[in-house]
């Protein structure tokens, strides 16, 4: 073999190791990019930060023309998440189905689908698309082998996703998607009724005075007042003594649907008692938080109520309202604020009693001064 000969295979040889060093250069930078994706989603705690993550930074991370997403939701456990999450291009990029049909339409044997897709798959995994798709990805998401929905990674380059290449990074991609969807729906919901009274469907008590500190920050970066409401149901133990504990549950009940209807998302209503309930009106001034006592008092008297006999009664309220302004009060640390704002509302509602109930009682803020632990001293 001559002298050229040797150099051109020589040349030859190094160039297809060059060719596999960059090969797998890339193979090592797609999957740490991966990976890094993975850890992002696993330490996602909220659905609507998760959702976030898959529709919109994927498409960057990845360089998608399009990504979308197919829930299986029958009970409305993740879209009960979402009251304030808005995805992109709504109703295209997010769907919510109740039955498993169109899954099981688009992955009859639970295999992930690689290429060009058809015109009838195209229309169902990509509604709406930002560019047209010439390759796609489209991965079945399951647990327990139970299809839970379905992510669709769409390009505009036809030789992105072939089915001549094997994807099993994408494929474990899909598997923790499912796992962090499950896990995000499970731990929200979990959290929520720790913080629901389960009778009336409304923030139990700890859930509230978590809730006021919270009210009690923002209002104070904002300058913005905070009105708090306490509504007591006159003369409930009689409706417990002549009617039943049954028809006393459905009245708590009641109240709270109306209750939750009446007021906007950023107001907070809670059961705090046995039949008072507690309302936060974030950027309400005493006017106005007096207006809404008063319109709830009405309204709430003019509720027919029923028992089990289907005999029909009324019921009236007392409602006591106290208002603060935080940013007036800068040395006072937020608890001890919360806590007179809360005693200041109950004693209102205590004045509204004692002056022949079903009235609105106003008591100014600050009422109590917030308990104080004493040392005693040997």
């Amino acid at each position: 073999m001559g002298l050229n000969s040797l150099e051109k295979e020589n040349q030859e040889l190094k160039r297809t190791l060059r060719l596999i060093v960059s090969k797998a250069e890339r193979n090592e930078s797609i999957l740490n990019s991966f990976f890094e994706v993975e850890l992002r989603l696993l330490s996602c705690g909220r659905l609507s930060e998760l959702l976030e993550l898959i529709l919109v930074d994927f498409k960057a991370l990845f360089r998608l023309s399009s990504v979308n997403l197919i829930l299986f939701d029958p009970e409305h456990a993740a879209r009960s998440l979402l009251d304030e999450y808005v995805p992109p291009a709504t109703g295209n990029t997010l769907r919510f189905v109740q039955s498993q049909r169109l899954l099981k339409s688009i992955y009859p044997n639970q295999k992930m689908i690689i290429g060009t897709p058809s015109s009838a798959l195209k229309s169902e995994a990509f509604p709406v698309a930002d560019s047209p798709v010439a390759s796609c990805a489209l991965l079945p998401l399951i647990r327990q082998n139970c299809l839970i929905g379905s992510l669709h990674l769409g390009s505009s380059d036809a030789s992105r996703y072939t089915e001549h290449v094997r994807y099993d990074y994408i494929q474990h991609l899909a598997s923790v998607v499912s796992v962090c969807i499950e896990n995000c729906i499970n731990q929200e919901n979990l959290h929520r009724l720790s913080s629901i009274d389960m009778l009336t469907k409304v923030h139990n008590r700890r859930s509230f005075e978590e809730e006021i500190v919270r009210e009690l920050s923002r209002a104070s970066r904002s300058a913005h007042s905070l009105a708090c409401l306490f509504i007591d149901l006159d003369h409930f133990k009689m409706v417990n003594d002549t009617y039943g504990h049954q028809t006393g549950d459905r009245v708590l009940r009641t109240v709270g649907l109306f209750l939750n209807k009446q007021l906007r998302k950023t107001d907070t209503i809670a059961r705090y008692g046995g039949e008072e309930f507690a309302i936060l009106l974030p950027n309400c001034d005493k006017e106005r938080a007096l207006s809404i006592a008063e319109t709830l008092r009405k309204k709430l008297a003019s509720l027919i109520f029923r028992d089990e006999l289907s005999r029909p009664f009324r019921m009236t309220t007392s409602i006591g309202v106290s208002l603060c302004h935080p940013e007036k009060n800068p040395t006072t640390k937020l608890e001890d604020m919360a806590y007179q704002l809360i005693q200041a509302a109950d004693k209102a509602v205590y004045n509204s009693k004692d002056s022949g109930r079903n009235q609105v009682a106003f008591m100014p803020f600050p009422h109590l001064e917030a308990p104080k632990i004493q040392a005693d001293l040997y």
